[in-house]
This record gives C-alpha cells, structure tokens and sequence, in this order.
C-alpha cells in the first residue's frame, strides 16, 4: 500500500528532470546564460548604468551624463560681482565710498529735479554741483561718523532702541543736517554772509517738517534691518527723492 501511495508522487516529481533534459530545456538555460548579471552600484565610483537586460536590451550600455564639478565656477554675474566689489571698497575704504555714494545720491536727485520736475532750462550746471559736492563733501562724511557713533553707543535692534535712534535723528540731527546744507548751498552761492543766514532761516522749518514726513518711517527700517555699514547706501536710496525736494526750496 505504500509503495502504491508513493509511486504517483515519485513519477510526477520526474517531470521537470524530463523537462530540463529537453531541447526546450537546453535552450531556457542557455538563454539565462546569456543574460549579463545585474552588477551592484559601487559607492564612492557611481553609477555604472542600470540593470541590463538579456542581450543588452532595456539598459543603457553602462553609459551616465557627467555630472558637473561643485568646484566649477559659476556663471559670473555683473550686478553681483559689482556688489562685491562695492562690500570689499566699502570694508576698506569706508569714508571715501560713502562720501561717493552721497555724491551719487545728491548729484541724481538734483537732475531729477530739474529735468522732469522744474524743468530747468538751460540746465544749472552751478547748481548741480553745489548739491553733489554737498554730499561728496559733507553729508556722505558726516553720516559715516553720526551713525557709527549712534550704533556704537546705542546697540541692537529691539523696539526701544530703533524708536531711540529715529528719536535722535529726526529731532536732534535733523535740523543740524539742515543748517549744514542750507548753509553750504547759500554759501557756495558767494552772495554773503547774510544771504546765508537769512536762507537758513527760511527754509530750515520746511525742510525739517518735511523730513518728519520721509524719515521716520524709513529710519525705523534703517535702524531694524540694514547692517551699520551700508546706512548710507540705504539713505542715499531713499534720499534721491527726497534730494528732489531739498533741491528746490534751496534754489527757490
């Protein structure tokens, strides 16, 4: 009984020997031989390619794109590296670059003004370069020192400090700011002593009430967020436009 039970079970088993026996079978082995192994990527040498397929079918060859170095130069860019230029002048020659950057500042605000606001005509070049070498000279030295001596003395960013600075500026270095432009400007006019003071005297409550409308605000993001070194650049930024307006109620 037993070995009629058992001998089913023993003949089906020889099928698949029978199979591999077989032309069909020879020809199944030979063609996984032919098949290339899938190779494991090797760390630190990349990628070689994907798993092949049999015959080179579905793969790539081993083939990869280059992939570009990280110590490869980037593309330059004008306005980045002259930015750069300007943080490296600025490191090392900080008076000269903010006395330019006031120059630049004033010299464009008074174009403006004449050109599309009062439309001056022939164009005061005498005027122009009172109000640019105002900034060269005096504006672009005096904020360097001011406002180091500021961030200097009242350090860090926080509510209280900001609201100190702006404080500082706009009641005390306000109208100082404005006897020094009224009475550069007038001066350079060569029309006297008392031209200059009478100037002086006129527009000096327009230009510090008009400022009280500008500044604030603009120095509460000044003191909030801009690094100490680049105040100026900031100022001069926002002052084209106000520069606009100094230039005319000096030349009025």
């Amino acid at each position: 009984m037993l070995r009629s039970a058992v001998s089913p079970v023993a003949h089906r088993a020889v099928a698949p020997q029978m199979l591999f026996g077989s032309n069909a079978g020879r020809s199944f082995i030979s063609a996984v031989r032919k098949c290339n192994v899938p190779k494991f990527p090797s760390f630190g040498r990349g990628n070689q390619g994907g798993i092949n397929g049999c015959d080179g079918g579905g793969g790539d060859g081993g083939s990869s794109e280059a992939t570009p170095s990280e110590d490869e130069p980037e593309e330059s860019n004008p306005l980045v590296q002259a930015w750069k230029t300007y943080e490296t002048l600025l490191d090392e020659k900080p008076l000269l670059m903010k006395a330019l950057t006031s120059f630049t500042g004033f010299a464009l605000g008074d174009m403006l003004a004449q050109k599309f606001i009062q439309k001056t005509d022939p164009f005061d070049w005498l005027r122009l370069l009172r109000l640019s070498s105002f900034g060269f000279l005096i504006h672009g030295t005096s904020s360097h020192y001011f406002y180091g001596f500021l961030d200097g003395k009242i350090p860090g960013t926080s509510a209280k400090v900001v609201f100190s600075k702006v404080f500082i500026d706009q009641v005390l270095w306000n109208p100082i700011f404005g006897i020094m432009f009224f009475g550069y400007v007038a001066a350079t006019e060569l029309k006297g002593l008392g031209y200059v003071i009478d100037k002086t005297k006129n527009e000096l409550f327009t230009q510090v009430t008009g400022s009280w409308k500008v500044w604030p605000i603009a120095h509460a993001i000044n003191f909030r967020f801009i690094p100490s070194s680049q105040r100026v650049l900031y100022i001069n930024t926002i002052q084209i436009g106000y520069n606009c307006f100094l230039s005319m109620i000096s030349n009025r």
